[in-house]
């Protein structure tokens, strides 16, 4: 076997050897000082590479010496190949690219003769140590498990060097990220025997820098104040090492010259400049002091306003039109409009979140206008099927004036269609049910508005946490596919809870219930609440689309039975039927059937003679009712904004049509009518986020008999509770009538003596009209845990005979807080109510729970 360095003489040419007279001894001498030279040249390889007068073709490349590096790993660095032609300019690239990697402290290279007459090519390679282990040495201030994330060298791994140097700069950019600007980073390699070291990381980290003060100069129109609220790099405060305030970071001070030159733009300042700030550290090496120059320049006014580019008279888009979108003057007309169509005027585009949006001349240049005034003109073609509409506002600015003229080039570009519509994530939700919910379908023409509303409708279900609308190219050309990839959030609950309150004491709850049953969008549920005071089961299910129609289905069971004031029973169901009647499927009527078995148990003789028998007795109701509704919520399950009203008509059993008959129409033994109205308003208080909210109840009802009798006390309005008015006890409210009887507060009769003092009996009223106002404010948003503060004023008006009637003097106020939570149980509250001005033998407050939500 023969080296690369002794064939090399023995492979050149027969008429270079005695060339222009020189010997074959001087020509040998001659060749070894050139080897000497390559040796010299090239000191990152042991041997130096052939000379270019070289040949030969590689008949196998192979790897020698490698313990623990794979041959694959070597050769894949390697661009000669078996059948390349040897060049010493090819075997020294690969010598470079072999030893580039890291792993090996030498790389040689030999060339044997092949038996085909080719060469086989052997690199024979000095594998570095392997690391043993990896320790982290000196950190006190951050967690050794945070460096573990940043850092990827692993036990049994051969040593890199420039491995060792990137997990350097992880660990040091690590410790610049939490404010540890002076740390030190020093790895060592230490021999442990046996091929092996260990690696150490010696960290110094010295002091935590904190910015403690955020200069500007130069800033004469604009206040410090207002450019630190919207700059990353934030001063340091009282406690900076409770929170991430008063970290300095390069990157971030670079972002914020930016975000300074947006904060003039928006307030009219065009030429502003923002000179490269100055950083300074403190001699105690603990503080960071950040300066910036500013050069405000002239306010600038908006001296005129025009458009040019692409306009289509025949769909609209003419100059006018889009002159008038500029203006303010057509945003009703054309993007209100189609919002409202799409998902209800509750639900404002991102354009028209701030009302006004608009430019004329004469104005401040302000940018989050321009910028909303250029998504408005986009909207405007993007909603004609224009996907790709680019709208580049021109400023030219006139120092001399201090005015700009503000031009709109206008690039609407093809006019595209929906290609497929693709749905992702969706487990178990099946594809018909967000299909359902889309303003487009495929083959449609390309239309923003619609596209934006859809995933607004979709969001609005409760089934999804994320709901994200990509449109890429599709098949064929002016085609994109409509791509909906959606995040599941859990719809239903499994649970089992106690609770407390003041009149109930003990609560066992037990629910299980599913907004998306099936994945089909059915709601179903099964609940058992059960207390000394309560017993009650419930279920019901809902089908919003059946059989994939515009009709909804809903079928409810119940059996109740509870003592707050009297002990009383109801079992029954109900069915109902609805139909939605615009495109939006926010206005529904439903006609709904109920037959339920009512009445008290336990009475005493007195209550069973009052008025004639009829205030106490029992019976079947059999009643058919009619539902008006309009839900413009943003979500129907955990609504932070919107508005939902109802309006319901019920009739029970029949009319009287002359002193001695009545017509039965739907039989039972109770006659009467009850309506009731219901509107509920949601809006956040803060901009820009739904984590405060206002809400507002407001319920009306009235019910009167329809043959003549005394409305029973099961069907009469009763207020009081935590789904009434919080603060007083459950149905303790409403009309009262003298009675020698007095009630136990378990509704047991405790005497019917004629000759003792008379009591106040509540016995209901024919009226009533109950609102509560609550602000929720979430604490804790990933545990879904809220606060709320509420005010509620409500009643039950009419004496038994229907004498009496709504009286605002006669609402009783109270006033509370309370904790809600979204479980996985289901919703929890846990409220605790204060009444104002209560009367005698009234509570002074009361905590109460429930499950479920309010409204």
């Amino acid at each position: 076997m023969n080296s690369y360095l002794r064939t090399i003489p023995d492979r050149l040419p027969p008429c270079s050897r005695a060339a222009d007279g020189l010997t074959p001894g001087v020509m040998r001498v001659l060749l070894n000082i050139w080897l000497l030279l390559l040796v010299f040249v090239t000191p990152s390889v042991a041997l130096a590479a052939p000379p270019a007068p070289v040949t030969g073709v590689v008949s196998r490349i192979v790897v020698e010496g490698n313990e623990r590096i794979e041959d694959a790993s070597v050769l894949a660095t390697v661009s000669l190949h078996v059948g390349s032609r040897l060049t010493s300019s090819a075997v020294r690239r690969d010598l470079k690219a072999i030893y580039a990697t890291g792993f090996f402290d030498d790389v040689q290279v030999e060339l044997r003769d092949a038996e085909d007459g080719g060469q086989v090519l052997a690199f024979v390679v000095d594998e570095k140590p392997a690391v043993r282990d990896v320790r982290i040495e000196g950190n006190k201030k951050v967690d050794e498990e945070d460096i573990d994330e940043v850092i990827d060298i692993r036990s049994f791994t051969v040593l890199n060097d420039a491995e060792l140097k990137r997990n350097t700069d992880r660990i040091r950019d690590l410790y610049v990220d939490k404010g540890f600007f002076l740390v030190g980073v020093n790895p060592k390699v230490v021999p442990v025997g046996n091929d092996q070291v260990e690696v150490v990381f010696e960290i110094d980290e010295n002091r935590k820098v904190i910015v403690q003060r955020v200069d500007f100069s130069g800033n004469d129109h604009v206040a410090s104040s207002k450019i630190k609220r919207f700059i990353q790099t934030k001063e340091g405060g009282i406690a900076p090492w409770l929170t991430s305030k008063g970290t300095f970071k390069h990157q971030q001070l670079d972002d914020d010259i930016q975000t300074i030159r947006y904060v003039f733009l928006e307030e009219g300042f065009v030429d502003a400049q923002v000179d490269a700030p100055k950083v300074y550290l403190s001699p105690d090496k603990r503080y960071i002091f950040v300066s910036i120059h500013i050069t405000e320049g002239p306010l600038y006014t908006v001296k005129s306003l025009d458009t040019r580019g692409d306009f289509v008279p025949e769909e609209g888009l003419t100059k006018e039109a889009v002159l008038d979108v500029i203006s303010g003057r057509m945003v009703v007309d054309v993007q209100e409009e189609q919002w409202r169509e799409a998902v209800g005027k509750n639900q404002r585009p991102a354009a028209l979140e701030q009302e006004g949006i608009h430019l004329d001349p004469g104005e401040a240049f302000k940018l989050s206008t321009l910028q909303s005034v250029v998504q408005s003109i986009t909207d405007l073609y993007a909603d004609k099927g224009y996907a790709f509409a680019n709208v580049v506002p021109l400023p030219y600015t006139d120092p001399a004036t201090e005015t700009v003229d503000v031009v709109f080039e206008i690039d609407k570009g093809e006019k595209m269609r929906i290609g497929r519509i693709n749905i992702t994530g969706n487990d178990p939700t099946l594809d018909k049910v967000i299909r359902r919910e889309l303003l487009v379908s495929e083959g449609d023409l390309y239309h923003g508005t619609k596209i934006r509303a859809s995933r607004v409708r979709l969001m609005r279900l409760g089934y999804f946490d994320e709901v994200n609308i990509s449109t890429p190219r599709g098949d064929g050309p002016n085609v994109l596919d409509l791509n909906i990839s959606v995040s599941e959030q859990p719809t239903g609950s499994l649970s089992f809870g106690l609770g407390y309150s003041n009149l109930e004491r003990l609560v066992v709850t037990g629910n299980v219930s599913k907004n998306n049953f099936l994945g089909m969008g059915y709601v179903m549920s099964v609940a058992v609440n059960w207390s000394r005071l309560r017993r009650q089961f419930n279920a019901s299910f809902f089908d919003p689309y059946f059989l994939d129609t515009r009709w909804t289905l809903k079928v409810d069971g119940y059996n109740v039975t509870q003592a707050f004031q009297l002990n009383e029973y109801q079992r029954g169901g109900s069915i109902g039927v609805g139909r939605y009647l615009d495109r939006r499927d926010d206005v529904r009527v439903n006609l709904e059937y109920t037959i339920e078995d009512v009445g008290l148990t336990s009475l005493d003789p007195f209550k069973k003679r009052m008025l004639g028998g009829d205030l106490y007795r029992n019976g079947l109701t059999s009643s058919l009712g009619l539902n008006f509704s309009v839900d413009k919520r943003n979500n129907r399950i955990q609504a932070t904004r919107g508005v939902y009203f109802s309006a319901a008509a019920e009739l029970a059993g029949g009319f009287r049509i002359d002193d001695e008959r009545v017509l039965s129409l739907l039989g039972g033994d109770f006659n009467f009518v009850e309506t009731r109205a219901n509107l509920r308003i949601y809006q956040p208080i803060l901009p820009n986020t739904d984590r405060v909210v206002f809400r507002l109840n407001s319920t009306v009802g009235r019910v009167w008999s329809t043959d003549g009798r005394v409305i029973p006390y099961i069907h009469r309005f009763r207020a009081g509770g935590i789904n009434s008015v919080r603060g007083y006890n459950w149905f303790s409210l409403g009309p009262t009538i003298r009675s020698l009887s007095t009630q136990s507060s378990l509704g047991v009769a405790e005497a019917d003596d004629p000759i003792r003092a008379d009591d106040k009996l509540i016995v209901g009223g024919t009226e009533t009209w109950i609102n509560n106002i609550e602000i929720q404010a979430d604490i804790v948003p990933q545990a879904g845990i809220a606060a709320v503060v509420f005010f509620d004023a409500g009643n039950a008006f009419g004496d038994p005979w229907g004498n009496g009637h709504l009286n605002v003097q006669d609402l009783r106020l109270s006033y509370g807080a309370g904790i809600r939570w979204q479980s996985p149980m289901g919703p929890l509250r846990f409220e605790y109510g204060i009444p104002i001005q209560p009367l005698e033998g009234e509570r002074k407050s009361v905590f109460d729970f429930s499950i479920g939500s309010f409204f």
